[in-house]
């Protein structure tokens, strides 16, 4: 055993498959919740665009919580909507606090319509720059012994956003030639707002890719089309990745191991048999259940948490992004129980 590491030393320990003195309780998915608005005073949808309020935010998670990282941002659709797509902020009485951007209008009408398709730069153009400038605050803000984390999209999910995830799904088998021309966009658009995050001061990127999952597409179809991308995205970003997949991905495990240092798993996934499929040079992050974190009680989340490490987790998590109504105590219970039991 080591003597005890910082959040940050602790995290790139692992991600570099070295001992560490515990697992780590870094954050790499979304982590805004309507209680942390509420204590922070800092509220979607006003925090998807206002770098000093998606700071403030991401900073809540670790100030309150424990987390021991900060995370931004909370949604999964900045580069496509800097790309030309037309966003929803959310409608109703809530106007937004509890539900995260979704794309209303692609970028694109077809498949070889290339008209309406902005080649971003993320230093100027969309959130990309709010989330840039988000980086830069929270480096200053935070210690420096604790991580900031970034979530990207993977390029197969961009391509598929800016195309239209139903249009782009049938084209994958019907049109694929014009697909990999989306394709290869979108991994320019990725690629240079990966650098442009590192130089602004990221520690990590969570690459999300989530219309690559066995429910969306076939093993094949990953291989062929998604992996080789997120593949080589992270192979030439100059900070370390992980790699999210929402869904049961235990067809693709071995693959997703080909892309990322790092994994992060869907409570379908059960730990210690994703272990045994990719090894002991992948660390596994996850993956503490969403419905036991929404609307369970601290035991039940003590224990949630005991069974994953007992199955290998390497960095204690959620499954997928943080449910808005989570409760801080949950939160808490999360954090806490990961610090206690977590000891190598």
């Amino acid at each position: 055993m080591r003597d005890a590491l910082s959040p940050k030393e602790r995290l790139f320990a692992i991600l570099d498959r070295k001992l560490v003195d515990r697992i780590s309780v870094a954050q790499p998915m979304q982590s805004g919740t309507v209680e942390l608005m509420h204590s922070s005073g800092a509220y979607w949808p006003d925090a998807h665009s206002d770098p000093e309020l998606m700071a403030a935010l991401a900073y809540e998670a670790y100030r309150i919580v424990g987390f021991e990282s900060v995370r931004v941002p909370f949604d999964l659709n900045v580069e496509a909507e800097a790309m030309g797509c037309e966003l929803d902020y959310g409608k109703g009485p809530n106007k937004g606090l509890d539900i995260q951007p979704s794309v209303e209008k692609p970028a694109m009408d077809a498949v070889d319509d290339f008209r309406g398709l902005k080649i971003p730069d993320p230093c100027k153009d969309g959130r990309m720059a709010v989330v840039l400038k988000a980086v830069e605050i929270l480096k200053k803000r935070v210690p420096y012994t604790v991580p900031v984390i970034v979530g990207i999209v993977g390029p197969f999910m961009l391509a598929g956003q800016v195309r239209g995830v139903e249009a782009f799904m049938v084209e994958l088998i019907r049109n694929p030639d014009s697909v990999v021309r989306i394709l290869d966009i979108a991994y320019r658009v990725s690629l240079s707002y990966a650098h442009a995050l590192a130089r602004a001061g990221a520690d990590c990127l969570s690459i999300n890719d989530p219309t690559a999952s066995p429910d969306m597409i076939s093993p094949r179809h990953y291989d062929k089309f998604a992996k080789m991308y997120a593949q080589s995205l992270a192979r030439n970003i100059p900070v370390r990745s992980i790699l999210h997949i929402c869904g049961n991905t235990n067809p693709i495990l071995t693959k997703m191991a080909e892309v990322a240092s790092g994994l992060s798993l869907s409570a379908q996934v059960d730990i210690a048999e994703a272990r045994e499929k990719v090894g002991l040079g992948t660390a596994l992050c996850g993956n503490i259940s969403n419905e036991v974190l929404l609307f369970g009680d601290s035991s039940a989340i003590e224990e949630n948490v005991k069974t994953c490490i007992g199955k290998g987790t390497d960095i204690i998590c959620t499954e997928c992004g943080i449910p808005p109504y989570t409760s801080t105590d949950n939160l808490k219970a999360l954090a806490e129980a990961g610090k206690k039991f977590g000891v190598k």
